[in-house]
């Protein structure tokens, strides 16, 4: 089987529709809730800290330039630990990534959309698509990324355009009146979901030809996410004010009923609608894709296409039976950064420090 390649340019726009994923829907109520007015300065903070973490994962990628995020574990750990490790970071946190991904997926499309659709069914029939993407592959995914990306961002520019006509400053007002507790408190919900997720480029990084082009489309592609989405918490603060957009979930998602302009361009749900759903299908065929990619190495399987069907369908009982109800959603927002801490932050430094230490002994035998 041919090595799978994918260029520059296609990390850039992956990188940005992953960052993007559910969090442009999810994300502002949350920050709001805890920083208020402030909330805009919290999410342009959590891109800042964001691009940090994308440059440790570039770091640590440079250091095992042809080696995927499974074998660099085997590198830092020995085989068998590296494999343990491995397996416990695709399953405990990449594939739930993908369950938390697909229950906000069924979860908005229920209670604003279709009401009387039972969630398995939109899952189901979504899973099938998905689980056909994964089957053709990388490539596949990232030229069909390629394809949607201009229509995303054209949909996004339209509707940044017409809310300034419906924006009260006002309502960012007072600027850093409780000091910078809640503005902290408010960034960090917004580094969990989606900047620590972010990791999972790892496992796709080594596909990147040539190498000397993957750091700046990974970077832009994250700052562009991320910026997306700190946009769409600051416009939910600017049309919606504090109170409403800290009672709705969907604070970003019914930005589109407050346009209207001449009663002939109004209700733009469905346009903000269609920008999430873009973003998170995308989001979920490369997490599916390369949670299969490493249970492959780590079990030396000879190909990853045939677990595209059952993790995808492995997925409907678990979206549901870990998150029954989306009151869940609270207990996971206070969870989520602390948990991803452990993968996001601390498994890529151990990594580097550890790579770091053995390439200076390395040089040093050398030497002698």
């Amino acid at each position: 089987m041919d090595i799978e390649r994918i260029s520059g340019k296609q990390l850039f726009v992956c990188s940005c529709l992953y960052t993007v994923g559910s969090a442009i829907i999810y994300i502002p109520h949350t920050v709001i809730i805890t920083a208020k007015h402030d909330a805009w300065i919290s999410s342009f903070l959590a891109v800042a800290v964001g691009l940090l973490l994308t440059c440790l994962y570039i770091s640590i990628q440079k250091l095992y330039p042809e080696l995927t995020l499974i074998q660099m574990l085997e590198a830092t750990f020995g085989k068998w630990v590296g494999k343990v490790v491995g397996l416990i970071t695709v399953v405990g946190f990449f594939y739930l990534i993908a369950i938390m991904a697909l229950r906000d997926l069924g979860d908005l499309i229920v209670i604003q959309v279709m009401p009387d659709t039972p969630q398995l069914v939109i899952h189901f029939f979504f899973l099938i698509v998905v689980a056909y993407s994964v089957k053709h592959g990388l490539e596949v995914i990232a030229r069909t990324a390629e394809i949607l990306f201009p229509f995303s961002i054209g949909l996004y520019v339209f509707v940044a355009a017409l809310l300034p006509l419906k924006t009260d400053l006002a309502h960012l007002l007072p600027v850093g009146a409780n000091g910078w507790k809640p503005i902290v408190g408010g960034m960090i919900p917004n580094l969990g979901f989606p900047f620590f997720e972010v990791f999972i480029f790892t496992l796709i990084l080594t596909f990147v030809h040539p190498k000397q082009t993957l750091a700046k489309p990974f970077l832009g592609g994250v700052f562009l996410g991320g910026i997306m989405v700190a946009v769409a918490t600051l416009n939910s603060l600017l049309v919606l004010g504090v109170e409403f957009s800290s009672s709705k979930l969907y604070a970003p998602y019914m930005l589109g009923a407050e346009i209207n302009i001449g009663d002939v361009i109004q209700r733009l749900e469905v346009v903000i609608g269609a920008i999430w759903f873009i973003s998170i299908y995308i989001k979920i065929c490369l997490i599916v894709l390369l949670v299969a990619m490493g249970i492959k190495e780590i079990f030396n399987l000879k190909d990853y296409r045939l677990l595209s069907l059952p993790l995808c369908l492995l997925l409907l009982p678990l979206s549901i039976t870990i998150m029954p109800n989306i009151g869940y959603w609270n207990t996971i927002f206070d969870v989520w950064p602390f948990y991803g801490f452990i993968f996001a932050i601390l498994l890529p430094l151990t990594i580097l420090f550890i790579g770091l230490i053995k390439g200076r002994n390395k040089v040093e035998q050398k030497g002698v």
